[in-house]
């Protein structure tokens, strides 16, 4: 399809964003149960996202697959990725819900294998592949069952399970199909080799695809909410994710794999905030890292230049002083904030926000000087009163369940592994030539060796034939990676 075939999708993708905006801010928003699809908040808001996202996109693979020779096969195959995802997002019948999630893994699937001389690509698809079959096999037994069980077909009558009725093996189903749409350890392979697809294909799957998981647990809060076992499991495996792709990130060069490995780690972030019951502050997340994801992606080729400003800034590790000082301002910050805006107390979101805010800080210091302490805090204080305004504004746009009673223990391991994700964090960058540094820089660095189980299952499962890698295919991947 060339691009002035492309016009026209493009011009329907805005104005449904459009109409998914205005149908959001005046709030006349009503099932369409004719057609089996839902317009409510969270969908029109994930739809005009894509939207507005595959419109990006498109531009930016207007201009790379210009002089491409197969740029019809890429776009047809685009578009249609995009189409499911739409269809995905608005469909509220369980049948048309399941389709859409089935049509977004094989349309996918066709731009991960765009260059079929790859076999790193091959094999990454393949796994891929694997796990998304699973994964849909399971999404239909669930659906089945709540059709069979509780005499209901659509995602709006969900509100008609009591939480005395609400089936924990359900939820534990659906739990486990968002952590493998999400790529949680330790399926989460594939979203790490697939990076020699097209960078449009990386942008979209990384801001629009993988966070379906999300999304579906997002839709389906009301059976999740009274189910503690389903939440546990959540936050137990999201949990690991987190510690193992956030510490993981900070021992990789390549900048599209490090990207990758922050996929997972801010998936993980999203899956733990659904389990504590934010749901309104999941759906935040998961709109600012798509967009943010997208950028990334697009304007990696900038990295370079980047790295070179810094190095001509002479930016350095924040010295101990400014550290502990940083730290302190994030965290009176912080419990002002939580005294002031909450009333039902979980310590893992905050604590989250405070450790992000006092490494800011910390460098803020370190560079113009204590002098200007107050200056950092004032803006440190800007942009925490904005993160408060945007969690209460989604939490007053996405009418959700109540997150029920307090969960105590789920609280305390999530603050766990926010402490060791800064524990690694700084021993890394503090104490890099200590022996144990140096062991875990290198066990980090490959990934803790989970993939490989992950590789052999697959090819047990369903063994690949390889096309063997010539020298310009070799060269071919080097310029692309």
């Amino acid at each position: 399809m060339p691009w002035r075939g492309t016009q026209i999708m493009l011009v329907t993708l805005m104005l449904l964003f459009l109409a998914s905006c205005i149908a959001v801010a005046t709030d006349l928003i009503a099932p369409l149960q004719g057609w089996g699809i839902a317009l409510t908040p969270l969908s029109a808001g994930f739809a005009g996202m894509i939207c507005f996202i595959g419109f990006v996109v498109t531009r930016y693979a207007a201009v790379q697959f210009r002089d491409e020779q197969d740029s019809g096969k890429f776009w047809r195959r685009l578009v249609s990725t995009i189409a499911a995802i739409l269809l995905t997002a608005i469909a509220d019948h369980f049948l048309l819900f399941w389709l859409g999630w089935v049509a977004v893994s094989l349309t996918l699937h066709r731009l991960l294998v765009f260059y079929p001389e790859r076999p790193r690509a091959l094999l990454a698809a393949h796994k891929k592949f694997i796990f998304a079959r699973i994964a849909e096999t399971l999404l239909g037994a669930t659906l089945l069952s709540l059709y069979v069980v509780y005499d209901i077909q659509a995602i709006s009558e969900l509100s008609q399970i009591t939480e005395h009725n609400v089936s924990n093996w359900l939820a534990l189903l659906l739990v486990t199909v968002a952590a493998m749409k999400c790529a949680q350890l330790p399926v989460h392979g594939w979203l790490l080799q697939v990076v020699e697809a097209p960078t449009p294909v990386s942008a979209l799957l990384h801001a629009g695809i993988i966070n379906l998981g999300g999304y579906l647990l997002l839709q389906f809060a009301p059976m999740l909410t009274p189910a503690e076992g389903a939440r546990w499991l959540l936050a137990i495996v999201a949990g690991l994710s987190m510690l193992v792709a956030a510490s993981v990130t900070m021992t990789r060069i390549s900048v599209k794999v490090r990207l990758a490995w922050s996929t997972v780690a801010q998936m993980a972030l999203m899956l733990v905030e659904i389990s504590l019951g934010f749901y309104a502050l999941a759906a935040l997340h998961l709109l600012a890292h798509s967009c943010y994801k997208a950028y990334s992606f697009l304007s990696a080729g900038s990295v370079v230049e980047q790295g070179e400003r810094q190095q001509f800034a002479q930016l350095t590790l924040p010295r101990v002083r400014a550290l502990l000082l940083g730290t302190v301002l994030a965290f009176a910050l912080v419990v002002l904030a939580a005294w002031l805006f909450t009333t039902q107390l979980y310590f893992a979101p905050w604590l989250a926000v405070g450790m992000a805010l006092a490494l800011w800080l910390a460098s803020e210091v370190d560079y113009f000087g204590r002098r200007h302490s107050l200056r950092t805090a004032a803006i440190a204080a800007f942009w925490l009163g904005l993160y408060v305004a945007g969690a209460w504004l989604f939490k007053w746009l996405l009418p959700t369940p109540q997150s029920g009673q307090y969960l105590l223990g789920i609280d305390l391991w999530v603050c766990a592994v926010l402490l060791g994700i800064a524990a690694v964090y700084l021993w890394l960058l503090y104490r890099p030539r200590r022996a144990l540094g140096h062991r875990l820089f290198i066990a980090l660095n490959a990934g803790l060796y989970l993939d490989e189980w992950a590789t052999r299952f697959s090819l047990r499962v369903w063994p690949l034939r390889l096309p063997l890698s010539s020298p310009s295919t070799v060269a071919k991947e080097g310029d692309q990676a």
